[in-house]
């Protein structure tokens, strides 16, 4: 005959044990949303996506929104104003627009104002003229992040935020059109390859 005092202690040893598992699958849970998270940053977006908005300031505090600009527009994500091999792509990108050209063309990095102004500067040096076109801080990477070029390689380190290289052609309806994803940040796409994107859009 079983003892009638059991069955409070087996009903106190499920319940212990439903919560022990509950905790697990918490945890599972919150590990899995946080690997999802991490794999979103770092998965560009793709041909025919809708690109996110995005509304982001020039060096001198003037906000340029996605939204706002009409027709085709160009986003590049540099890593910053350090880099040199961003300094030299920002410096062919002057001559990207040519006369009759539409569309619009803006770069993107994380560095703060006073380090826009400073790549502003760098590029000028060369005396082949300003760079023509925006330059807007992207503070804590969110931006880098939606667009999915987050570069992990620099995590924790003073760095980290930086994209990889990477420039998108978006047609009138934010839709991607080309990606391009440099994950040797020493290469970049000509203009010549840019502009071939660019016509296939007329």
């Amino acid at each position: 005959m079983l003892n009638p005092g059991i069955f409070p202690a087996m009903s106190g040893i499920l319940f212990h044990m439903g919560r022990f598992f509950l905790g697990i699958a918490f945890l599972l849970c919150i590990t899995s949303l946080s690997v999802f998270a991490q794999r979103e940053k770092t998965d560009p977006l793709k041909v025919g996506d809708i690109a996110p908005d995005f509304s982001l300031a020039d060096e001198n505090g003037k906000t340029v929104s996605l939204s706002s600009l009409k027709g085709t527009t160009v986003v590049v994500f540099y890593r910053a104003y350090w880099c040199p091999f961003c300094v030299r792509q920002l410096s062919e990108l002057r001559s990207l627009k040519q006369e009759g050209d539409k569309f619009n063309l803006v770069a993107i990095s994380p560095d703060p104002a006073n380090r826009l102004q400073e790549t502003r500067a760098k590029v000028a040096k060369d005396g082949k003229g300003e760079i023509n076109f925006p330059l807007l801080s992207d503070p804590g990477s969110k931006t880098v992040n939606a667009y999915g070029v987050y570069d992990p390689t620099y995590a924790g380190q003073d760095v980290d935020g930086i994209p990889h290289p990477s420039i998108f052609i978006l047609d009138q309806n934010r839709k991607v059109s080309w990606v391009s994803v440099s994950m040797d940040y020493k290469k970049r796409p000509t203009n010549e390859e840019i502009r071939a994107e660019l016509g296939k859009l007329r």
